[in-house]
């Protein structure tokens, strides 16, 4: 186990100070995504046992209970429901307005941090890249020196020496593509919670101030006779052009 440790040191070790940032972006890249998702899980948990009692109660006219619930469960679901209380009282669409601010306020919260992780997914390959540019201006470097003393350049040299370089642009892909599915994954499961947001705070405001309803709903549905009548009228008043451009006798008939 020690040895395998040593190892490792050793083989990262040829990266050379670079290696140092690249192997503490992933580390921090790792804390970030683990700290985002306790987070989400947290607050879809929260969310999930606060919206149908919450329904209920503002079904039932209970408003105190409903301060109560959104003061026990909290999270980004008891703030929006909590706003939509406090402003039952308002328009409509003043309603809306300040609950879909909320709802911004909530997606800043869920987003926090998640940035990071995508600009460590960025920022590995370029100091990868920056690695193995250090390196194998290095190594060229000594090579210039040596044959300015005279010396003959060694092949085996030449090429462990960029095999060293090429380790840190290795390890910032390494870094980068986990960092990069991290990123995605968390984008994805913002988006899925702020929909179960805005549905949850739909219904909300939907009990709390009912949408107007629809003037076309508001009109009597016509019967099947009126129907009949209305077809019956539309023919005759097609009808009528026709007989009177014919003479009287073939009218008649």
């Amino acid at each position: 186990m020690y040895d395998s440790i040593v190892s490792a040191y050793e083989f990262l070790a040829k990266g050379g100070v670079v290696m140092i940032f690249i192997i503490a972006s992933s580390i921090v890249a790792i804390v970030l995504f683990i700290e985002r998702l306790i987070v989400f899980r947290h607050e879809r948990t929260r969310s999930q046992r606060l919206i149908e009692p919450l329904i209920e109660a503002i079904k039932l006219g209970q408003f105190e209970r409903a301060f109560t619930l959104c003061d026990e469960h909290r999270g980004c679901m008891a703030r929006i429901a909590r706003t939509a209380l406090t402003k039952r009282d308002i328009a409509r669409d003043d309603l809306i307005s300040a609950v879909g601010d909320e709802g911004h306020v909530a997606e800043v919260y869920l987003n926090r941090r998640v940035p990071s992780i995508g600009a460590i997914s960025t920022l590995s390959p370029l100091l990868g890249l920056l690695g193995t540019v250090t390196g194998m201006i290095t190594i060229f470097s000594q090579m210039a020196d040596e044959y300015a003393a005279g010396m003959t350049s060694n092949q085996g040299m030449l090429a462990g020496g960029i095999w060293e370089a090429l380790l840190t642009t290795a390890a910032g892909l390494c870094v980068a593509i986990p960092a990069f599915i991290m990123h995605r994954a968390l984008c994805a499961k913002i988006d899925d919670f702020m929909i179960e947001l805005e549905t949850s705070a739909t219904r909300i405001v939907d009990l709390l101030a009912p949408p107007p309803k629809n003037a076309l709903a508001q009109a009597p549905t016509p019967t099947p006779q009126a129907a009949i009548d209305v077809a019956n009228a539309s023919t005759q008043a097609a009808d009528s052009p026709r007989n009177a451009n014919l003479p009287n006798d073939e009218a008649s008939k």
